[in-house]
């Protein structure tokens, strides 16, 4: 029985990282178009796009990378029960 709880406890973290991995890939993906299209209209300021949408990538890079590890990690603890 109480392997049953350690799975479903292991399962509803490894939902939760998935909907955390969700919001980031959509952080990127709106985030860097939004900024992009925005920045294309106003040419002046197309250097400071290229900037915010360069930071926004290297953020969401470590974010995925954490979750990514986190998935991984929480995997393998079910797989061991």
């Amino acid at each position: 029985m109480k392997k049953q709880f350690e799975k479903n406890r292991l399962d509803l973290a490894y939902e939760r990282q998935l909907h955390y991995l969700n919001a980031v890939l959509l952080l990127a993906t709106i985030g860097i178009l939004s900024f992009i299209s925005t920045f294309i209209w106003k040419r002046e300021l197309l250097l400071h796009g290229f900037i915010i949408s360069f930071l926004i990538l290297i953020i969401v890079y470590f974010l995925h990378r954490k979750i990514d590890k986190s998935l991984k990690e929480i995997s393998n603890k079910i797989r061991n029960l």
